[in-house]
């Protein structure tokens, strides 16, 4: 069991099932606030409301007893699986309808494109490739990691536009509390910041910043996580990410949307331009 319990998406069932040292001659029982709800060994655990359930399980011998509290949380938790049937023959998908991606009815990622240079699009994609090495050439819907977060096979990439401010919305009018997201560096950023900061130096960093919004675009608050940091004055202590990171959102409040900005330690710089992506996963949802 995680240590702050199991994360189950209100679509999904999670079977709880306990492993028991001399189970013989054992009865059990689980129950919520002193209320008993069943009496066999493993559970079927399935609820639709958004919150925090705390449930516990007691198993009794001959020989004494024992119990075990197991914290579920029931969440919507935004993956990208229903995006499989959707990617193309390279692995990726950026073209929806009306160029917005639509999850649960009311989580919404914009994506722009050119008509005339696809290859200028901004916003968010969706994608299956992954490749943890370093690449020669472009890469911009690949993931530096074998899978999406949790070993899914589809994640999400965001590509940075300079003059559009990509937000995924909650279009249901309601505020929203989130739990957390999953991040990772894209092939394509992770390669391009390997380059760039070859020499560490201990000015070098790439940082994103996700920032809630409430019904009225203010801020709600911020979330910072580097990308990559050069700055430590060990060598053994600057890194570039890559590995799926989850982050918690639960500092930027209740919000009607969420930005997402990278910015580093080389912007300006004349003789070299850091391609700005970041790949994402697993957006859960407390209410």
């Amino acid at each position: 069991m995680p240590e702050a319990g199991f994360d189950l998406d209100v679509d999904s069932t999670l079977i709880i099932e306990p492993k028991i040292t001399y189970d013989v001659g054992s009865t059990y029982t689980w129950s919520e606030e002193g209320n008993v709800f069943g009496d066999e060994k493993n559970y079927e655990f399935k609820r639709d409301d958004l919150k925090s359930y705390n449930l516990l399980f007691n198993v009794k011998t001959s020989y004494g007893s024992d119990e075990m509290a197991i914290p579920v949380h029931v969440l919507h938790m935004n993956m990208f699986e229903e995006n499989e049937k959707d990617l193309n023959d390279k692995g990726y998908f950026n073209t929806p309808a009306e160029n917005t991606y639509t999850y649960k009815g009311y989580i919404k990622y914009p994506v722009s494109q050119d008509a005339a240079a696809p290859e200028n699009w901004s916003g968010f994609a969706i994608s299956k490739n992954t490749k943890p090495t370093v690449a020669v050439t472009k890469d911009e819907y690949s993931v530096f990691h074998k899978s999406g977060a949790d070993e899914s096979k589809i994640f999400a990439v965001f590509k940075q536009s300079e003059t559009i401010d990509h937000r995924i919305t909650f279009n249901d009018g309601k505020a929203h509390d989130l739990k957390s997201i999953s991040i990772n560096n894209s092939t394509y950023t992770y390669s391009s910041i390997a380059g760039a900061f070859s020499k560490k130096e201990a000015k070098d960093f790439v940082l994103l910043t996700i920032t809630g919004y409430d019904a009225t675009g203010v801020e709600t608050g911020q979330v910072p996580f580097y990308l990559s940091d050069y700055r430590p004055a060990l060598t053994a202590d600057k890194y570039i990410i890559s590995e799926w990171n989850e982050l918690d959102l639960t500092a930027l409040g209740s919000v009607h949307a969420i930005g997402f900005k990278i910015t580093s330690s080389i912007d300006g710089d004349p003789n070299f331009t850091l391609p700005k992506y970041v790949c994402l996963d697993n957006l859960k949802i407390k209410s």
